[in-house]
């Protein structure tokens, strides 16, 4: 019978040895440099999306704003002369609304039934301070004409920039140097036959850019039209 032999090999193992110091001092330093950058682009993404919320309420907030006072504009005039015969319009002046009465570069006044309320109010908008220097802020105030008196003014639009806030044109779309022709009045808006108001706000963002660090502008304008 063939005899089974069997045969032993003996298998050896190579030494193991861990990371040295040196070693686990260059990953240390990959890992924190890859730390460092991924959390300042981190700081950068959340600084730049601050960035972008602020300048989107500051639009959404001037835009509100602008809407107010073209709605206002409208109103302007109404309720007019044309809707009284002459002794009732002057037994009662203050159910009248003279329409435009003031308006320069930085402000204007004008009066109209502008909240439905059946009341007339006297509205004024202006930019504080008038002749800068700006950052400026643009307000509004309203008082009931048969009260009269100075209009209580709440802050509109924060970071205005710009000093030629009002423009005017004529009926045929001439525009009025609003330097050198005086609308300080009723009497005198009428005369220069006012049919528009343009509005125009430069705003700068309240805080700076993370890349650049520069201030961002947003320019918004609109029109209307008035009764006057």
């Amino acid at each position: 019978m063939p005899v089974m032999t069997m045969t032993y090999s003996r298998v050896s193992k190579a030494p193991q040895r861990g990371f040295s110091l040196l070693e686990l001092l260059v990953v240390l330093a990959i890992l924190m440099i890859i730390v460092a950058v991924v959390t300042k682009s981190a700081i950068q993404l959340q600084q730049r999306n601050a960035t972008e919320t602020n300048k989107v309420d500051l639009t959404q907030e001037t835009r509100q704003f602008m809407d107010q006072i073209v709605k206002d504009l409208h109103h302007a005039g109404f309720p007019g002369l044309n809707m009284f015969d002459v002794a009732t319009s002057t037994a009662n002046p203050n159910n009248v609304a003279l329409g435009l009465t003031s308006v320069n570069t930085t402000a204007i006044t004008f009066e109209g039934d502008v909240d439905g309320s059946g009341k007339v109010s006297q509205v004024s908008v202006q930019l504080n301070p008038a002749g800068g220097p700006c950052p400026c802020t643009l307000r509004r105030g309203a008082v009931d004409k048969t009260i009269g008196g100075a209009p209580v003014y709440y802050t509109e639009v924060d970071n205005v920039m710009n000093l030629d806030i009002f423009t005017a044109y004529q009926f045929d779309g001439t525009k009025i140097n609003l330097a050198t022709s005086s609308c300080a009045t009723a009497a005198t808006c009428k005369a220069l036959n006012i049919k528009t108001i343009g509005l125009k706000v430069n705003l700068r963002s309240n805080s700076l850019d993370p890349i650049d660090q520069a201030y961002s502008n947003i320019t918004m304008q609109t029109e209307a039209k008035i009764n006057n």
